[in-house]
C-alpha cells in the first residue's frame, strides 16, 4: 500500500513539472524571442523580420542616389568640350587658296565640319575684331598656336558659311601656293605679283593693308597686312589711311613684311 502512494506521489510530482515547463514556453512565445519546438528548429521572430526589411529600404535608396549622381554626370560630358585632351591632328597639305580652301578646310566647311576634322579641344568660338571697334562672330582653330586660324563667317550664315580667313601667328606653315605667309617680305611679293602695288599707311587700325594688287599675280581674293621691321624709317611718312605703292622710297627702308594673311572665300 506504502509503495503504491508512493508511486502516485511522484506521478503528481513530475505532472506538476510538465505542466511548469509548458506554461513557461508560451510565455516565451508571447515575448518575441525564438521558441524551441520539439523538432529542435528555430523560428525568426516578426521582430528580426523588420529589421531585414529596413536594411533592403536603405539599400534601395542607395542605388536611387548613385543613379542620379551618374545620370548628371554623363549630361555634363555630353554638353561640354573636352579641351584638357585636345585632338592629335597631322597636317600634310598647308596650301592656302583664296575661295578653295585653307588646307583642309574646304570651301563649303561649316563650323561642325571643321570641329569634326580637329576635333572639339581644338575649337573654340570668338568674337573677332573687325576693325574701329567692330567684332563679329568667330571660330578660332588652335588658338594657342602658331598656325592658328580665325574664321569670320558670312553675315547670316554664321558657323555654316565660311566669309574669310586669317592667318597670323609668327612662323606660321600656311602658305599660298606662290609661297607668300607671314614673314613674306615686300620684295618678294612685288616679285610673286610681277608688278607694284598700293598698300594702306601705318598706325590705324587697317595699318598695311594691301587689297588692290593692280591685276598682277596675286590672287585678288588673297589680303596680306605689311608691318615695317625698321618703325623709324616708315614713320611719319608711311601713316594714316591713304595708300602707297610699294615702290615708295621710305617702304624699302622700312623693310616691310608680311604679318597677317587673310584668306577671302
Amino acid at each position: 500500500m506504502k509503495i503504491i502512494l508512493m508511486a502516485a506521489a511522484i506521478l503528481a510530482i513530475l505532472y506538476f513539472v510538465a505542466c511548469e515547463e509548458s506554461a513557461t514556453g508560451v510565455e516565451g512565445a508571447s515575448s518575441g524571442g525564438s521558441t524551441t519546438l520539439p523538432s529542435g528548429s528555430t523560428t525568426t521572430t516578426t521582430t528580426s523580420t523588420s529589421s531585414s526589411t529596413n536594411s533592403d529600404a536603405a539599400n534601395t535608396s542607395g542605388i536611387s542616389t548613385t543613379t542620379n549622381e551618374s545620370t548628371s554626370t554623363t549630361g555634363s560630358e555630353t554638353t561640354t568640350y573636352d579641351s584638357s585632351s585636345p585632338k592629335v591632328v597631322t597636317i600634310t597639305d598647308w596650301t592656302c587658296a583664296p575661295m578653295q580652301q585653307v588646307g583642309p578646310i574646304k570651301a563649303n566647311f561649316s563650323e561642325a565640319d571643321i570641329i569634326s576634322y580637329f576635333g572639339a579641344g581644338n575649337v573654340k568660338r570668338q568674337n573677332i575684331g573687325l576693325g574701329e571697334g567692330e567684332t563679329a562672330p568667330g571660330t578660332i582653330v588652335w588658338p594657342n598656336s602658331k598656325n592658328k586660324l580665325i574664321i569670320k563667317w558670312r553675315e547670316g550664315q554664321e558657323y555654316k558659311q565660311i566669309e574669310k580667313i586669317r592667318i597670323d601667328g609668327q612662323g606660321a606653315e600656311w602658305k599660298t601656293k606662290e609661297g607668300i605667309g607671314v614673314g613674306t617680305s615686300l620684295e618678294e611679293l612685288v616679285r610673286i605679283n610681277g608688278k607694284h602695288f598700293k598698300f594702306f599707311g601705318f598706325d590705324w587700325d587697317y595699318a598695311g593693308l594691301t587689297t588692290d594688287w593692280e591685276n598682277g599675280a596675286i590672287n585678288k581674293k588673297l589680303a596680306v597686312y605689311l608691318t615695317p621691321s625698321n618703325p623709324e624709317a616708315a614713320f611719319p611718312h608711311l601713316l594714316g589711311d591713304k595708300l602707297f605703292q610699294s615702290n615708295h622710297p621710305k617702304a624699302a627702308d622700312a623693310n616691310l613684311k608680311v604679318t597677317s594673311l587673310v584668306i577671302n572665300f
